[in-house]
């Protein structure tokens, strides 16, 4: 693997499940229900061995969640900034873990304040170099259950996964085609290659996606092109559509995670054709 993590919660190693030729990279079944925990066991590694001890985070829920965690093992102090849009069940698992929250209207900004200030190192994943360490291992444990993907669909925040995840397959000499999925209230990326779409809701069941800006935009347009990939943007009925079908396989992911099989059936739909396609199941169900 790629990250050698001194500060771990034994994440990593999540089943790849196939059904209906589709296969499934369950990261719901990481330590805090999340793909994040790959990354910011590498971050938060980083730290330790520096010996750095105060850090803060904006973020919309999972990456906080994570982040506390492993600051908490790690002896890291950690200042958390959330909008009031947070779900209200991510915010109370936050609560529980003691975490210093602050709530604002400008969690990015706000968290790059302080961490200036304060002397905090800032764990945003868009701009840390160590965030896409952590989601290489994503690529290598592909490969490694003997699968080669002809296309990998992951959801695009920040972009931060879709990178590592590229990076991985490129070190193992594999050039496999990225498809990032974003919603029809935030896609600044897949908006970039689809055109097909209407949006629907002023607020997407997906509220994960939030960067409507993010400093990774560039690069990771660059590796869909590269890789011959696409980026897809999908509907609230999409999602529900997808969630629905996870469901009752057993699959209890977030409505990110469905974006990704949504994601697979509009391509589809649109003459993509596929025969070991690889859906990116980011997180647990709240």
């Amino acid at each position: 693997m790629f990250s050698q993590n001194t500060i771990t919660l034994g994440e990593g190693n999540t089943p790849l499940i196939k059904i209906d030729s589709i296969y499934f990279k369950c990261e719901f079944k990481n330590p805090t229900g999340s793909h994040k925990d790959r990354a910011f066991a590498y971050q938060i590694s980083q730290l330790s061995k520096k010996c750095i001890k105060r850090a803060v985070i904006s973020s919309s829920g999972n990456s906080a969640i994570s982040a506390a965690r492993y600051c908490k093992i790690a002896g890291i102090d950690l200042h958390i900034f959330v909008s009031g849009k947070i779900n209200s069940k991510k915010l109370k698992i936050l609560e529980d873990l003691g975490c210093k929250i602050i709530t604002t209207q400008k969690p990015v900004s706000e968290a790059f304040k302080f961490g200036k200030i304060n002397n905090a190192y800032n764990l945003r994943q868009s701009t840390d170099p160590n965030a896409p360490v952590g989601y290489q291992d994503i690529a290598a444990e592909i490969i490694k259950e003997g699968i080669i993907p002809d296309g990998v669909f992951v959801p695009v925040s920040s972009g931060t996964a879709a990178v590592g995840i590229s990076i991985g397959f490129e070190k193992l000499n594999h050039s496999v085609p990225i498809h990032a999925v974003q919603t029809d209230t935030v896609h600044p990326i897949s908006s970039v290659f689809d055109k097909n779409f209407q949006k629907s809701s002023e607020n997407s069941l997906a509220d994960a996606i939030v960067a409507r800006f993010t400093p990774r935009e560039e690069e990771v347009i660059a590796i869909i092109k590269k890789t011959h990939g696409a980026g897809w943007v999908i509907s609230n009925n999409q999602i529900k559509v997808a969630h629905s079908w996870l469901q009752s396989h057993d699959l209890n992911c977030s409505y990110e995670g469905a974006l990704t099989l949504a994601a697979l059936w509009k391509a589809q739909k649109n003459g993509f054709s596929f025969k070991s396609p690889v859906c990116i199941l980011t997180g647990k169900y709240y």
